[in-house]
């Protein structure tokens, strides 16, 4: 191996290392909010929760190495394009549908049903405005 190998080898490494420590405080966060819940301290799991995610943030920004490159950017594109489009669905055929069979008698719609579709409609509101005004920048 010549030099540059070995420093992308170590690279490659000290970024693993640094995404491992980046979930694992996000993930012992959340195993302190639902302790903090079981245990009926609902206020100190929060408060544990919260300085987990600001301690992931810490890890993310702040690490030696760059812990996202192209190919993960271009996986959570893709993800988020199929994401997106699979709750576009839910939502264009699911908004209109629910009501009508509600409105025919077929079914009864649980109260959460409208708040899920207001969120899905609050989903794609931002996605649009996100979109149009990056879109203007570029």
């Amino acid at each position: 191996m010549n030099e540059h190998e070995i420093s992308a080898t170590k690279r490659l490494s000290r970024r693993k290392r640094y995404k491992r420590l980046m979930y694992g405080v996000l993930i012992a966060g959340i195993l302190a909010l639902w302790t903090g819940i079981y245990l009926d301290q609902f206020l100190a799991g929060v408060l544990l929760y919260w300085a987990a995610f600001f301690g992931m943030l810490a890890v993310w920004r702040f690490s030696p190495v760059t812990l996202y490159d192209e190919r993960d950017t271009a996986i959570e594109r893709k993800a988020s394009d199929y994401t997106l489009g699979v709750f576009a669905f839910v939502f264009v055929l699911g908004a209109p549908g629910g009501i009508a069979l509600e409105e025919g008698g077929l079914i009864e719609l649980p109260a959460a049903f409208d708040g899920a579709m207001w969120t899905l409609f609050a989903i794609y509101a931002v996605f649009g405005v996100v979109y149009t005004v990056l879109r203007r920048r570029s």
